[in-house]
Parts: C-alpha cells; structure tokens; sequence
C-alpha cells in the first residue's frame, strides 16, 4: 500500500504542479478523485480490470495521525496514531448503468461496532465531478435529497499503479 500511496503522491504533485484541468475530460467513472477541507483529503480511484470495476480510497488528515489505505481488492484499513481502528470491505459493482459500492466496516476501537451501507456514484459538470450518495445504512433507505452525499473533484483521468487484470480477475 505504500507503493500505491507514493505513487498517488505523485499524481497530486503533478497535479498542482501543472494545468491537469485541460487534461481532464469525461472518461465516466474512471480517473482519480479528490475531496479535502483544512484537517483532511480524500482520494478515490475509480477503474476497470478482470471486467470488474475497481474503487480504492485512501484518506489522510495533514497531521499525520489519522490515514484509511485501500487496496484494489476492497480491503482496507483505518488508523489512528499507527493503531488499526477500523477495517473496510468494499464491494464495487455495475447495475443498470451505475456504479455501487457495497462496504461492510469494522470497527474495533473505541467500541467495537458494524456498520453497512451501500453507495451510489454519479459522475456530472461534463466528467469533472464525482457525486457519492449513501442509499442505505444498516436497513435505513435514503432516496433524493434525503441521501448523505459528498463531491469529489476530479484530478486525473487515469489512476495511479493501476491493478493488473491478472491478479484481480475472479
């Protein structure tokens, strides 16, 4: 996972480092998304490999106490201060032109807790954002405007260390 982040560090530098916004276009679901505020950034990959889709999600706070690493494969895990306090599933999947993710989240500290919910993602303003709406959450629906939702800038049209087709087919 540290391959993936140093390399995604990469991308973000390249990123703020030249004009990526002309670079940008509308590849749908896939490329590279970001969100942030003053504490905190979140980046989601998005492709496709072995036929399936693919989503990773790394997030990490400025202080460097607090980071989520994600694999291709939907495993993750969430840290504070070094101790894992969280683990993730996530299941992506392609259904009637949308794309779901499916998480199961463990959480070992301070309490142990299980959560589930499933996402939908939209991709809108001509490719250049990725919209995340939670519709459901340990049995509770959200429709419209009752979802949770959150918004990614796009920062790249491509992912960085993509999976290779081999290794995730199956």
């Amino acid at each position: 996972m540290r391959r993936a982040a140093l390399i995604l560090a990469g991308v973000l530098a390249a990123a703020s480092s030249c004009r990526m916004d002309r670079m940008i276009t509308d590849t749908g679901y896939r490329g590279t998304w970001r969100r942030a505020n003053d504490r905190n950034e979140s980046i989601v990959a998005i492709t496709d490999a072995g036929g399936r889709w693919r989503f990773r999600w790394i997030k990490r706070s400025f202080d460097h106490k607090f980071r989520v690493d994600c694999d291709w494969m939907g495993h993750c895990e969430e840290r504070l201060n070094g101790a894992v306090i969280a683990t993730y599933t996530i299941v992506t999947r392609y259904d009637e032109g949308k794309l779901y993710t499916d998480t199961v989240e463990e959480r070992v500290s301070p309490v142990k807790v299980t959560a589930r919910y499933t996402d939908v993602m939209e991709v809108r303003d001509g490719g250049r954002t990725l919209w995340n709406f939670t519709t459901d959450r340990d049995g509770q629906h959200f429709d419209g405007d009752e979802r949770p939702n959150r918004t990614f800038d796009k920062i790249a049209d491509g992912v960085a260390d993509p999976p290779r087709s081999a290794a995730v087919a199956g």
